[in-house]
């Protein structure tokens, strides 16, 4: 009897036991911030016997030719890159007519700021000391490599 009142309790009550599974298809459009770093130079310089001076200028800049801005904030450091060069060359880098500092051949990090356009203007000077070598003809490529990074939006 017992039974049969709890089974007519809970038929009449509107408890009701289910499982159900849904399917649910979301779709996003974002658009990736573009950043932009671009360097432009002059062309390569020649350090020899007869010419012991040279200056080699660059320009690191946040926008392109078809002047789109980086739409993102970067920093950059410049490195000099030379295995063994002799100690009768010697070379200094200047960003707007200021000397840096370098250390480890490297700069300190610099920033370039978004949605603004900024170019950084270079110079690097090389100097050849021919008193000072001791090994004859020196035959060597610096490279001037700048990493980029994105910083956090």
């Amino acid at each position: 009897m017992l039974t049969v009142i709890l089974a007519i309790i809970v038929f009449f009550s509107g408890i009701s036991l289910g499982k159900s599974i849904h399917n649910t298809i979301l779709q996003n459009h974002v658009e990736i911030a573009k950043p932009i770093l671009e360097v432009e130079k002059d062309s390569e310089i020649v350090i020899t016997e007869d010419n012991k001076t040279g200056e080699y200028t660059f320009k690191v800049k946040n926008y392109n030719t078809a002047e789109e801005i980086s739409q993102v904030d970067l920093q950059y450091y410049i490195e000099i890159l030379g295995e063994d060069i002799d100690q009768s060359v010697t070379y200094e880098l200047y960003k707007e007519n200021e000397k840096m500092e370098l250390e480890g051949n490297k700069t300190t990090e610099v920033k370039l700021n978004k949605d603004t356009k900024e170019e950084h203007h270079y110079k690097f000077k090389v100097k050849y000391n021919s008193e000072k070598n001791t090994v004859g003809d020196i035959i060597k490529n610096i490279q001037i490599k700048v990493h980029s990074e994105q910083l956090k939006i």
